[in-house]
């Protein structure tokens, strides 16, 4: 069994001893499960589910899952009391009593379906183009289509977006077109929100996330302890892991040693 890094272990057990919580952030896809080229396909194995049922019953840690996927399909995916779940990039939260809804994007559920429903049509010729439509946001992934096809999905896509003018923003990600509303709620406004509603003033907070949209909670959190995963050339994260199963490792460690040294 592999070990965490040292220099990250250390600091999470350092920092972890003067505060009152740690608050602790996973994205789903590329993070807890590997991708997959089928996005409806990506289940937690048993043994990282184990180790969520872990940290979801210890006092002092709050466990978060933060993912573009709709929060509907994210719970039913884990189905463990005890976490709060911010689904479509943080933009609807609930669990451990808290119901967030951004209202901006929830006012724009139709266009954004409309919108889903056109491009779907542009996009048939090309075999393995999905589009995904979450309520609040919309996904189209292209992991299974033809290479020499990708340049004309992607200008479909923005071109699609563009006629809907600044209601919507493309984000690029891994083999994936996230449309999402142009507001000024993302990942990290969520997990400022989430924090600022935990009661607690000395709250560690720790995030791993493997796409670009954490690197928007990556930026706007330089006191956390920040974790991108994956090969990503560039990041505003400190530190790195390779992959889920470095993942799980850290989830194993910080499950069964820090937890018991919080102070509480």
């Amino acid at each position: 069994m592999s070990q965490p890094p040292a220099h990250l272990v250390s600091e999470i057990e350092v920092r972890s001893r003067s505060a009152r919580l740690i608050s602790l952030f996973l994205d789903y896809d590329g993070t807890l499960v590997p991708i997959t080229g089928d996005p409806a396909a990506p289940r937690l194995d048993a043994g990282a589910a184990a180790t969520l049922r872990v940290l979801s019953s210890q006092p002092g840690l709050v466990t978060t899952i933060i993912s573009g996927r709709a929060i509907e399909d994210l719970y039913t995916r884990i189905r463990l009391e005890g976490l709060i779940y911010a689904g479509n990039h943080g933009l609807e939260i609930f669990g451990r009593q808290f119901r967030f809804v951004e209202p901006a994007a929830s006012a724009r559920r139709e266009v954004l379906q409309r919108l889903c429903e056109e491009l779907a049509l542009e996009l048939r010729p090309f075999h393995g183009a999905i589009v995904e439509y979450k309520g609040l946001t919309a996904s189209v992934h292209y992991r299974l289509a033809a290479e020499a096809d990708r340049a004309r999905i992607q200008e479909t896509v923005y071109t699609g977006t563009a006629r809907n003018g600044a209601l919507f923003r493309v984000n690029p990600g891994r083999k994936i077109f996230d449309i999402v509303p142009r507001t000024d709620w993302h990942k990290g406004a969520a997990v400022r929100w989430i924090n600022g509603h935990l009661g607690e003033s000395e709250v560690l907070t720790v995030y791993l996330g493997d796409d670009s949209s954490d690197e928007d909670a990556f930026a706007v959190l330089p006191d956390a302890v920040t974790i991108q995963v994956g090969a990503a050339a560039a990041t505003c994260a400190r530190y790195q892991l390779p992959g889920p199963a470095a993942v799980h490792e850290l989830l194993r460690w910080l499950a069964h040693s820090v937890t018991n040294s919080v102070g509480i």
